[in-house]
């Protein structure tokens, strides 16, 4: 019996969503003439907010697999800065410590693809505009989960304004606050790391100074990092992040998020931002580095938020994916996380098709959590290096970070040329009809 989904929802529009949107489309259309996807937003439009983010060469390759890619390209100077590498500094001595490598050592991309930076807003309107244009698949926005049910063999979704959504299969791709978590897993809530973003754009030409990176830098202190790097292909703007450890105190209600304030709250909050940079990063040896922290940027504070490993990621017909399921403190990989979730799942599902849900689930899970697990560690083990130290760790870390970055070098490049649309999946087990039938062949044939 054909236990395929025929109808499928997906809970929230982010990287993971639309991709899993798209990723499902391309499996299950060929075997699934009557496949819906509907994908339900509780924004009334896409969310503006996270700055600009790195797309790795696997992030890159997936997009291009989905059509996002050449969609993104069409959008000119918005479509990003092509980055060879994120170079390492160190803002004490302002000397470089080393770099992140998205090229070959002949300077070729890994598989045809580099590394880019691009503002998220632009990411999501190229996936949705691509979505728009793709049969089978629609988005919905301004719903808001507040439960949902089983029902007679379906999974019925309940939104805030008193209607629901009955499918097959629920996908929660809502992110590191996902409803459908609270919901599958209460056992696995959100929890602040201790660190936060402090982000802002700054226009090129109003740095005086010379910019000492290229396309991209991290640059490191005692008292966290800053990120430099364009994010637009004319290289007009400076993407600028810093990295600071950030007591959860001041983060009752929120008190240093300008959002949804008067404008004299604003501006103390604006006021606040600022002066946190600059006794943190004001005495850098970096000259554009200093003159970015003593300039009237808007800072904006995004506070980091993980989810434990070893939660529940499914039960009976739902299924979390992205950071609904291990959100973890960002790294260059993250976007590429989200979209190998989203095209694995999608072929195990067309693989599996003719199986109960629990065994794409299971499959899914086993090829998933190890990879995840051992992510979240490394994720750990690199943000710590943003927490503050004293001088001698911070020196310490600094003088040993070549040597890290030189004896990683390959498992990196490796990590590059992965292709989750050509990678080895589990196969289906036997039924025991099928198992009966090759029994009975192979006795009966001379």
């Amino acid at each position: 019996m054909d236990s395929t989904p025929h109808n499928i929802i997906i809970i929230g529009a982010g990287i993971a969503g639309l991709a899993s949107g798209l990723a499902l489309r391309r499996e299950l259309a060929p075997f699934v003439p009557d496949l819906v996807i509907t994908i339900y937003e509780r924004h009334d439009i896409l969310s503006t907010s996270g700055g600009a983010i790195n797309l790795t060469p696997v992030a890159q390759r997936h997009l291009a697999q989905l059509g996002v890619l050449d969609e993104l390209d069409r959008m000119g100077p918005e479509a990003g800065a092509e980055v060879d590498a994120i170079e390492l500094y160190s803002m004490r001595s302002g000397r470089s410590i080393g770099s992140i490598d998205f090229v070959d050592q002949d300077g070729n991309g890994f598989g045809g693809f580099k590394g880019r930076r691009v503002m998220r807003i632009a990411l999501s309107l190229a996936m949705l505009t691509v979505v728009e244009k793709t049969p089978n698949v629609n988005v919905v926005f301004g719903k808001k989960v507040v439960g949902g049910e089983d029902r007679e063999r379906k999974a019925v979704v309940h939104f805030q304004d008193g209607s629901e959504a009955i499918g097959d299969l629920v996908i929660g791709c809502d992110g590191v606050f996902s409803a459908v978590r609270r919901f599958l897993d209460p056992e696995s809530p959100s929890e602040y790391t201790g660190l936060s973003f402090l982000q802002t754009t700054v226009p090129s030409k109003t740095i005086s100074s010379q910019i000492h990176f290229r396309s991209s830098a991290m640059n490191l202190s005692r008292h966290g990092s800053i990120l430099t790097s364009y994010c637009d292909q004319n290289e007009e703007q400076i993407f600028v992040s810093a990295i600071v450890q950030f007591s959860h105190d001041n983060l009752g209600n929120h008190k240093l998020e300008p959002h949804n304030q008067d404008r004299a709250t604003q501006n103390r909050i604006r006021t606040a931002l600022r002066q946190i940079m600059q006794e943190r990063f004001s005495k850098s040896s970096i000259p554009c580095l200093r003159e970015i922290v003593a300039s009237k940027a808007d800072w904006m504070l995004y506070p980091v938020y993980q989810v434990r490993p070893g939660g529940r990621w499914y039960k009976n017909r739902v299924i979390l994916l992205g950071d609904a399921a291990h959100a973890m403190p960002p790294r260059d990989e993250s976007a590429a996380y989200a979209l190998d979730d989203a095209i694995l799942f999608a072929r195990l599902l067309a693989r599996y098709r003719s199986e109960p849900l629990s065994e794409v689930f299971d499959a899914y899970e086993s090829l998933r959590r190890d990879k995840i697990n051992q992510a979240f560690k490394e994720s750990g083990r690199m943000w710590d290096r943003n927490r503050d130290k004293g001088v001698l760790e911070s020196r310490l870390s600094t003088l040993f970070m070549p040597f890290y970055l030189r004896s990683h070098r390959e498992e990196r490049e490796a990590a590059w040329v992965y292709d989750a649309a050509k990678s080895t999946l589990p196969t289906p087990a036997p039924s025991d009809d099928l198992v009966s039938l090759h029994s009975f062949l192979k006795e009966h044939t001379v």
